[in-house]
C-alpha cells in the first residue's frame, strides 16, 4: 500500500536544501557541534588526515558492499537503498550520537519522500553490533530537520567561525586541532 508523503514544509525544505547545497552530513554535523557544521559548510575539512576517520572509512568500506544504485543522487549518499520497499540505510561504526546520526539518516528518507511523493523509511545500521535502528519520520523528527536546516542557513551566512564549548566529542573530532580543543 502506498503511503503518500505529506509535510507542509516539504517544498520549502527541499528548496533550502538545494539552494544551500546541503547533504546528509550537514544535518549530522549541526546536531553535534555548530562549529563543526560551520566548518563543513565552508569546506574546512580535515577528516581525510584523521587516523580515526581513516580506520572508520576502511571498516566501513570492507564491512559491506556499496550500493551502486545510490550513485548520481544529488546530495544523497546513503549506504544502501531498497528501492522496492522504499527504505534508505545509513551505516555507522558505533551506536553513538543517536540524534545526530538519526537526523542524517532521516534526511535521506525525507529527500527521497519529497522527490517521489511517497513516504520512505530510514534505518541506521550499526556495524559494531550488527543491529539496525529504525528512524521514524515523526512530526518531531521533521521539526528537528526543519530547525536544523534553518540553523544551517544561518551558519552558511556567517563569515566568522561560531564560538563553541568543549564537549565530549571534541577528543575524537577530526577538526579538534584546528578548532582549538585538540
Amino acid at each position: 500500500m502506498k503511503m503518500f508523503f505529506q509535510w507542509p514544509q516539504a517544498t520549502a525544505f527541499g528548496e533550502r536544501v538545494e539552494r544551500l547545497g546541503l547533504h546528509g552530513l550537514h544535518f549530522q554535523h549541526v546536531g553535534l557541534c555548530e562549529r563543526r557544521a560551520w566548518m563543513y559548510l565552508h569546506s574546512v575539512n580535515f577528516a581525510h588526515w584523521n587516523e580515526r576517520v581513516q580506520i572508520g572509512t576502511a571498516r566501513h568500506s570492507t564491512s559491506h558492499l556499496r550500493d551502486h544504485s545510490v550513485a548520481g543522487l544529488f546530495g544523497l549518499a546513503p549506504d544502501r537503498i531498497d528501492w522496492v520497499a522504499k527504505i534508505v540505510y545509513e551505516s555507522k561504526g558505533t551506536a553513538g550520537a543517536v540524534d545526530a546520526v538519526s537526523d542524517q539518516t532521516a534526511f535521506y528518507a525525507v529527500m527521497l519522500s519529497i522527490a517521489s511523493g511517497e513516504t520512505w523509511r530510514a534505518v541506521t545500521t550499526i556495524l559494531s553490533n550488527r543491529r539496525q535502528r529504525e528512524v521514524p519520520l515523526t512530526p518531531e523528527r521533521l521539526e528537528r530537520l526543519w530547525q536544523a536546516s534553518e540553523r544551517l542557513e544561518a551558519l552558511a551566512a556567517q563569515s566568522k567561525v561560531p564560538k563553541a564549548k568543549r564537549i565530549a566529542l571534541c577528543e575524537s573530532c577530526s577538526l579538534a586541532s584546528f578548532c582549538g580543543y585538540g
